[in-house]
């Protein structure tokens, strides 16, 4: 596995990184033995968050006997110095470590809730509570609005970024990174495969794909790993094939040229998705019980991949009475990172699957 120096914390980190994202969504045996199975090919940092569900206990049993080789990071949601310090001694338990390597201040994507966070009795005085205590090594930041990450890597306290880089946005590479760059911060890429919405995904592998859809995850992630500021693209992996398919690619130097990778580029925002990025924020807080992500991606399924009768199948068998439902409480747009109308979204989706 190739590895890039994560910024000043001087970390060689393993190009293709892991996230605990999926996992919460998988068995526990499952989970555990993708885990496993990407530290067996190569993979030494793995990224989770207080708010993945179990995702960190299931991080904290795969990891025995492996951990002093690994670079585990997580995330707290959390803004408050008691809150903070409270989710840090928390991880430590579920991940089964006495230290933390990195923690990240998570999904910050307004200044005020950035001027929140840096604030006496914030969420980074906890952080630096806990550094000086010796329970974590490192402090990050992670968002999804680039402005506010460029803003925040200026105050000095962070070591780490992790912004949205992918095919469909990639606006980071115009002021973010070369400032991180300037300032010796690592960047820790998330959502390098959009979410899964920008690469074909092993749900539909089995059926015919459009010719229009919008990449093989093979392009998209190479896209991302072609990026030299980017010292880890972190993937979130729920199944040992998506991680057999992806970790090898970490093996040699990717490079796209630049033709290619206008195409891919145009291909991505033609395609008229790039506004969701299957972050989940939105799931927690829907009364009506909406799976929003799910909704997105059959849509995307429909219009994309040409899997039109899959899509609508699906739809009207899960969803529809479910969207039926909904009362535009604005509950999810509030929490979307991408500021989305999602309300509206949705009815445009009903629309398009329920026919």
């Amino acid at each position: 596995m190739l590895k890039r120096r994560l910024g000043r914390t001087n970390f060689e980190a393993s190009v293709v990184g892991l996230g605990g994202i999926a996992i919460q969504y998988q068995p526990w045996g499952q989970a555990i033995a993708v885990v496993k199975r990407a530290i067996e090919l190569g993979v030494n940092f793995i990224d989770t968050a207080r708010s993945y569900a179990d995702s960190e206990d299931k991080i904290g049993e795969a990891i025995k006997g492996a951990r002093d080789n690994l670079f585990i990071s997580t995330k707290s949601h959390f803004r408050t110095k008691r809150e903070v310090l409270g989710s840090i001694e928390e991880s430590l338990r579920r991940l089964k470590v006495d230290r933390l390597d990195l923690i990240f201040v998570h999904s910050v994507d307004h200044e005020e809730d950035l001027n929140r966070c840096l604030r006496r009795g914030g969420a980074l005085e906890a952080m630096r509570e806990a550094r000086g205590e010796g329970k974590v090594r490192f402090i990050g930041i992670s968002g999804h609005q680039n402005r506010v990450l460029a803003k925040a890597i200026e105050s000095g306290e962070f070591d780490v970024i992790m912004p949205v880089y992918n095919l469909a946005n990639d606006g980071a590479d115009e002021e973010l990174f070369p400032l991180a760059a300037e300032l010796d911060i690592g960047i820790a890429a998330m959502k390098p495969l959009g979410g899964g919405y920008l690469a074909i995904l092993p749900e539909v592998a089995q059926f015919h794909v459009a010719e229009k859809a919008i990449s093989t995850a093979a392009e998209a992630l190479r896209f991302v790993l072609s990026n030299r500021y980017i010292a880890t693209a972190v993937v979130g992996m729920g199944e040992i094939t998506q991680v057999e398919q992806n970790v090898p690619l970490g093996y040699l130097p990717q490079f796209m040229a630049l033709e290619e990778a206008a195409r891919l580029k145009e291909r991505a925002r033609s395609a008229g998705y790039t506004f969701c990025t299957g972050c989940g924020y939105c799931l927690p807080v829907c009364e009506e019980g909406i799976d929003i992500r799910e909704v997105f991606r059959l849509w995307v399924f429909h219009d994309q991949y040409g899997l039109r009768g899959l899509a609508k199948e699906r739809f009207q068998q899960y969803h529809r009475e479910k969207v039926n439902l909904c009362t535009e409480c604005l509950s999810c747009t509030e929490r979307c990172p991408a500021f989305l109308d999602i309300p509206t979204l949705l009815k445009k989706a009903a629309r398009v699957l329920g026919s």
